[in-house]
């Protein structure tokens, strides 16, 4: 039986970059992607003859970044588009889609960014005295967040 309300772990997730709406297939396997947020920002107005608190209007809407974490890799499309904005100042947008997916491999809820624009590119620090794997970090600021329950 599957209960509907029981959360899922965070550990099994995958992300697909959609450039020019072409799907980049080598580009979905990450050790972590965090950015996953939005805030409402308001402002404050106090009411006449009212010394309680204040009402609250909607200002805008604010994204994250969206931080992905890698082991560095051979070249792929989105470390080749990452390379062209950041070295040629050539940009380009992409569409990323977020999917948690449950124990069965089966997807539990997504999220999509649109407007996504690489602006920061770091890797780990090379070390002689450490056997870890080199990181790449990959950020991209984006314009909007849709998130979909499609829990089954």
């Amino acid at each position: 039986m599957i209960d509907l309300f029981a959360p899922e772990v965070s550990h099994r997730f995958l992300a697909t970059f959609f450039f020019d709406k072409i799907p980049s297939p080598l580009d979905l396997r990450f050790q972590k992607i965090s950015g996953l947020s939005r805030q409402l920002e308001t402002s404050p107005h106090r009411e006449g003859g009212e010394n309680v608190g204040n009402l609250h209007f909607p200002e805008r809407v604010t994204h994250g970044s969206l931080v992905l974490e890698r082991g560095v890799m051979n070249l792929t499309p989105l470390t080749w588009v990452f390379n062209d904005v950041m070295g040629g100042f050539n940009i380009r947008h992409a569409t990323v889609v977020v999917i948690l997916l449950n124990h069965a491999s089966v997807p539990v809820c997504s999220w999509t960014l649109t407007q996504a624009l690489p602006v920061k590119w770091q890797t780990s620090d090379l070390d002689a005295s450490s056997n870890a794997v080199l990181i790449n970090t990959l950020e991209l600021a984006y314009k909007d967040m849709r998130w979909l329950g499609v829990k089954v």
